[in-house]
């Protein structure tokens, strides 16, 4: 049997982390998959998350960081210590905030035992538990979030460009190519398409299996912050709220952050210049502050034709509305 890792990186929410291991563990007990180890990378919690983890998993492969790994850092650690002491043959990046379907570790199990998926990237699908059409991480194709399950009508896997990294797998012959993700440029978020478009343009192949599933509790509050900026200014209420926003585009824990937007739109360029940051920066924040005078119309178009393309569900979409003609 194939040699696999799943790559956990955690900080700072011990429960989300003492359930993705019990529900690992649990499945690894009833289907003696002695092949399959745990490895987590703990980037400083002080909730005592890797003390849990000492008392009640001592089978976890557990990495100490001090708090400035971010996730891509977390990643690389995790796949380093796989390839080279575990002499993995497949790295499985999870995320702790889901839980995994009965059947994930069988389904992972025979994923990587199949001679066919030796060199590309297999990525899976997070739903809402809410709302469980909904796909609320997967992969993108034509620079387009896959949203619902309705991708997959006819076949159980599919050919995409890119991945989100809450489940993904990656085989050893992609390391051994292409190396590891790129921590320094992508420090916590675009990590994960910038390594699996880097894959994909070494001629690896790139597919998105519903056989790997997960829900978890999407929460309105978490569709609202992964929005454009310039939306999320018009749905907060109030002056801090909106200062929030601005410090975002230089905050790394935001999605919207500066240097992941301008890395992965001129990805690729060996060389950024300081001044396309700058230019970057000012350009959003005109956008933010310019939709203030657009048109109640334009607005409500565009921020409805958003929701379609998400795929929202009509309560979390008439919500959010609500909530901004309410301003």
């Amino acid at each position: 049997m194939a040699v696999i890792s799943i790559i956990i990186p955690v900080r700072n929410r011990k429960e989300y982390t003492r359930h993705i291991l019990d529900q690992i563990y649990t499945q690894i007990s009833q289907t003696n998959l002695d092949n399959i180890s745990v490895i987590v990378i703990d980037d400083g919690s002080t909730d005592g998350t890797p003390e849990i983890i000492c008392a009640q998993f001592p089978e976890v492969k557990l990495i100490q960081g001090d708090g400035s790994l971010w996730w891509t850092g977390a990643i690389c650690l995790g796949m380093e210590y796989a390839l080279e002491k575990l002499s993995s043959d497949y790295f499985v990046w999870v995320n702790d905030d889901i839980s995994i379907s009965e059947e994930f570790l069988m389904n992972l199990n025979d994923i990587c035992d199949s001679p066919v998926n030796c060199n590309r990237i297999i990525g899976g699908i997070v739903r809402d538990r809410t709302y469980p059409d909904w796909i609320v991480f997967s992969g993108m194709v034509n620079k387009k979030l896959i949203r619902s399950l309705d991708f997959f009508a006819k076949e159980e896997t599919k050919e995409v460009d890119t991945l989100n990294g809450n489940i993904a797998i990656i085989p050893r012959s992609v390391v051994d190519k292409i190396g590891l993700p790129d921590s320094d440029k992508f420090q916590h978020y675009g990590g994960d398409f910038e390594f699996v478009l880097r894959a994909k343009n070494a001629g690896f192949s790139v597919v998105l299996s519903r056989k790997i599933q997960a829900i978890t509790d999407y929460q309105m509050t978490d569709f609202i912050r992964y929005m454009p900026p310039w939306m999320q200014w018009k749905i907060q209420p109030n002056l801090s709220k909106r200062k929030e926003i601005i410090i975002g585009f230089t905050n790394l824990k935001s999605h919207y952050n500066i240097w992941h937007q301008v890395n992965i739109n001129s990805y690729g360029a060996k060389y950024i210049p300081s001044w396309k940051y700058f230019i970057f920066y000012f350009r959003q924040i005109i956008k933010v502050l310019s939709s203030d005078f657009w048109s109640q119309n334009k607005i409500d178009q565009e921020i409805n034709n958003y929701f379609k393309q998400q795929n929202v569900p009509s309560a979390i979409a008439k919500a959010i509305m609500s909530q901004i003609n309410s301003k």
